[in-house]
């Protein structure tokens, strides 16, 4: 799947997220206490995150307070609505993979899966014929796409120190493919709490040959179904 907007405006956003960024850790105890206590704070900072147009007024830390805590809202209770409109898409069905991913964003906005299937199967609608849409309905998507990206990347630069945190093992095929433009990688493993790809090639976005994620909120969640 391609992106839908200029190469250049793409490269431009991420270098302005990405370069000469401070890192800044997930500390999920910190941020399960800060939801426990202030639910509906947290839920106001999700919905200015999902504007349409980016609410400049958001700092930093807002913006990981809401990404990171809406995953601790949510439970990924839309998982399920977003394998579905993910299967429809793969069947061709591109009216019901974005109802489906529509209903899985109304659980949770910043479900990034959902918010890629949405913006895709809308170009995809378009090519086919259906004047419906405009390129700009799916543009909504993939800009509020591109905010959480932006936001993973300030929580690390991939190395073993200073991992990108994620909510679900999706974020990390999502951030490499589409942001980091990481396609191709040998082999997966899991270290302590951490996912590690070892790629087959760089990208002009990342050099490295190995790109590590801390996944223990996914590790987290798949204990506790296991209860």
């Amino acid at each position: 799947m391609k992106k839908i907007l200029l190469c250049l405006l793409s490269s431009m956003l991420f270098v302005s997220a990405y370069a000469e960024r401070e890192l800044t850790p997930i500390k999920w105890t910190e941020i399960e206490k800060t939801v426990a206590a202030y639910p509906d704070s947290v839920k106001s900072l999700v919905k200015r995150l999902s504007l349409p147009t980016l609410d400049r007024s958001l700092t930093w830390d807002e913006r990981r307070l809401a990404f990171y805590g809406q995953s601790i809202l949510v439970k990924d209770k839309d998982e399920k609505k977003v394998d579905e409109a993910e299967q429809a898409y793969r069947a061709g069905d591109y009216k019901k993979a974005l109802q489906q991913a529509e209903i899985a964003l109304s659980i949770n906005q910043l479900s990034l899966s959902a918010l890629i299937t949405a913006e895709h199967s809308i170009l995809k609608l378009i090519e086919a014929g259906d004047s419906t849409y405009q390129k700009s309905d799916a543009e909504i998507y993939y800009n509020r796409t591109f905010r959480i990206y932006n936001t993973i990347a300030t929580t690390g630069d991939g190395s073993k120190e200073y991992p990108f945190y994620v909510t679900k093992v999706s974020d990390e095929y999502n951030f490499m493919r589409h942001y980091m433009e990481l396609w191709e990688y040998d082999g997966q493993k899991l270290v302590g709490t951490c996912d590690v790809f070892n790629l087959k090639e760089p990208s002009k976005y990342y050099a490295d040959k190995e790109i590590w994620f801390d996944t223990s909120r996914s590790l987290k969640l798949l204990n506790e179904k296991f209860k």
